[in-house]
């Protein structure tokens, strides 16, 4: 049995994670933590009183997973590596000073830091890097399309996916949206556009535009459930593992 750690138990991604993992027979869910000042601490998560003393919940623990906002993902991290608990993160937004200093502490402990959960969207930065280099003549503009309420834009699935093709494409630039007389389109342009409305969980395509032809890649999550059972995934691949910084496409042996 597994004993898994949720920072974040109280929001909507940490609460559907939390209760997928009460409900398989390896995983049990040993600390539900969530920000201090938060209404809800004191409460029940399946079965486990809820609280903002991190430190304290990961006594014990063999894995911890964060799914909270970036200015609390730096002492999650900082807590996992005092108590020796591999930690994952779904965090997005994190800023490139946290992500160095994850992989500092990758070398005391398992690290797992991914901006999207899904299997399919994991698989989905593999072959948009593969065809980036297979058609090295086509444009390529990347949509992504989130709810109403998400905070950060463009999402951190869509920066991941600029990255898989910056990979493949040497000398390539990222523009955000375009406004005016713009002029033709570059050849090393990359476009990045952000759609925000109702409920949609999320949506991501990534189009190759060549001449007379056109490919498009599309991930479409229809529920948040798709990401809980990715970190299911997560959390049994690092659970055990040795120290190191690992991604989904591990998880996926990609």
């Amino acid at each position: 049995m597994i004993k898994v750690v949720v920072s974040g138990v109280l929001g909507r991604m940490g609460g559907i994670v939390a209760s997928e993992i009460d409900a398989t027979d390896d995983l049990t869910l040993a600390g539900a933590v969530d920000v201090a000042g938060h209404e809800g601490i004191g409460s029940s998560v399946c079965g486990i009183e809820t609280t903002d003393d991190l430190t304290s919940a990961l006594d014990g623990a063999d894995v911890a997973v964060d799914f909270t906002l970036p200015e609390s993902t730096s002492a999650f991290f900082e807590a996992c590596s005092a108590a020796g608990v591999p930690a994952i993160t779904g965090t997005t937004g994190l800023s490139h000073q946290q992500i160095t200093r994850a992989r500092e502490i990758s070398g005391s402990i398992p690290v797992l830091i991914s901006p999207n959960m899904s299997l399919g969207v994991n698989l989905l930065f593999k072959v948009t890097e593969d065809i980036a280099r297979a058609l090295p003549g086509f444009d390529i503009e990347i949509t992504e399309i989130h709810h109403n309420r998400k905070k950060d834009s463009p999402s951190g699935t869509a920066v991941k996916l600029a990255e898989a093709v910056l990979k493949a494409r040497t000398g390539a630039n990222v523009i955000h949206g375009r406004q005016g007389m713009v002029g033709e389109r570059p050849a090393e342009e990359i476009g990045m556009h952000s759609l925000r409305g109702g409920d949609v969980t999320g949506e991501h395509t990534v189009i190759f535009a060549g001449e007379g032809e056109r490919v498009e890649l599309t991930h479409r999550a229809h529920s948040r459930r798709t990401f809980a059972m990715g970190t299911l995934r997560a959390i049994r691949f690092i659970a055990g593992k040795q120290a190191g910084f690992y991604k989904m496409s591990d998880v996926l042996g990609l």
